[in-house]
């Protein structure tokens, strides 16, 4: 081989290894790009269930009734008053309980 075989080669190669590179991207770009649609949808679908939900539970079905029908509850929150967050409670000791022995 002479030296112009061997730098065609060496391109070629190069050029192989960067057009496997920037279909790697491509294919993660558009993957990406799928999965951004599908979290999506989804977000619609959950809005959607949350709203029959509400609508059957105002037309007097409960939680009970509609889980009983083998219908999973929406798992967004069903409105409300937020909870709050319950603070630790300092453990109780035989003084404050009155039980000392």
């Amino acid at each position: 081989m002479n030296l112009h075989d061997i730098e065609a080669a060496a391109r070629r190669k190069l050029e192989a290894e960067q057009n496997a590179r920037v279909q790697a991207v491509r294919d993660y770009a558009e993957n990406a790009r799928v999965v951004g649609e599908a979290r999506e949808t989804l977000r619609e679908a959950e809005s959607q269930h949350l709203a029959a939900y509400r609508a059957a539970v105002r037309v007097g079905w409960t939680d009970a009734d509609l889980k009983g029908f083998g219908i999973e509850s929406p798992s967004k929150s069903v409105g409300g008053r937020p909870k709050k967050a319950r603070s630790a409670r300092p453990a109780e000791t035989q003084e404050d309980t009155g039980s000392g022995e």
